[in-house]
């Protein structure tokens, strides 16, 4: 039986929205019903009332700089299926994480680096922690994003620790997105007071990997990571890029669009 599924954006940039996430074609031609989600006080709460009220099989939270290339939803369904035979109770899966190492695994273009990210991979690699930009939920698994968690930062790693609490494992699939993003040049208070909610609930666990820095009881980690961003922005502007003003024409650059299995 085809599975149902349905994309829920927290939305704070129309410009954004429109130029990436309502560009893609399945959700432009209204194929694969979207929710835009304004005002949110925190992304983490936000998704978990839409998880609360969602009736779909497959429930996909994405940034609003997420452009989804042609078939990209087709191929979904066909990597859900793939999940499921290895793992009939896979809660959460992913473009891009992080796996046990710490190593990074995943397949997207960002523009902000101004390069492809990662590469093909056949089967689904199990990770630990995994990117906010493309988070997919079986919603029969039963796990939700802790209303507790402020900001908009780490939701994805906390989703799968929740998953893993639970009992289940979660997973990157090699499905290609571009994420149009602009370069982060800091750490800034809101990123701040998600890591520090994480290191307090998950501290048992400590350290974690993470697809920025690990999570740690050493707070020297999180300074010396911003300090590193700012030197970047500082010294290094010429590594930094803008965002693509047509994420649909990268996408079929790369083989993004229209990719069959």
């Amino acid at each position: 039986m085809t599975q149902s599924a349905h994309v829920f954006c927290v939305s704070n940039n129309d410009i954004i929205l429109r130029r990436d996430l309502l560009l893609s074609p399945d959700l432009a031609t209204g194929q694969v019903p979207v929710t835009v989600i304004r005002d949110a006080s925190g992304a983490a709460a936000a998704y978990h009332n839409a998880v609360k009220s969602a009736d779909a099989d497959i429930l996909i939270f994405a940034h609003q700089d997420i452009y989804f290339p042609e078939d990209w939803f087709a191929r979904l369904l066909t990597k859900c299926e793939q999940l499921s035979a290895i793992d009939r109770s896979w809660a959460v899966a992913g473009v891009f994480g992080a796996e046990s190492d710490g190593r990074l695994v995943g397949h997207l273009w960002d523009s902000a680096l101004g390069t492809v990210c990662g590469g093909p991979f056949a089967a689904p690699r199990e990770i630990v922690s995994l990117d906010e930009v493309v988070l997919i939920l079986r919603r029969a698994a039963g796990v939700s994003f802790d209303p507790a968690l402020p900001s908009f930062h780490l939701y994805g790693t906390d989703i799968v620790l929740e998953a893993r609490k639970a009992g289940a494992k979660s997973y990157v699939v090699d499905l290609p997105v571009i994420h149009n993003a602009k370069a982060v040049v800091r750490l800034d208070r809101h990123y701040r007071s998600a890591y520090k909610f994480m290191v307090r609930k998950w501290e048992a666990l400590l350290p974690w990997p993470t697809v920025i820095l690990p999570l740690t009881r050493n707070p020297m980690a999180l300074w010396l990571r911003g300090l590193r961003l700012r030197y970047k922005a500082l010294c290094r502007a010429s590594t930094l890029h803008p965002a693509l003003e047509r994420p649909d024409a990268k996408a079929r650059e790369l083989g993004f669009s229209g990719a069959t299995e």
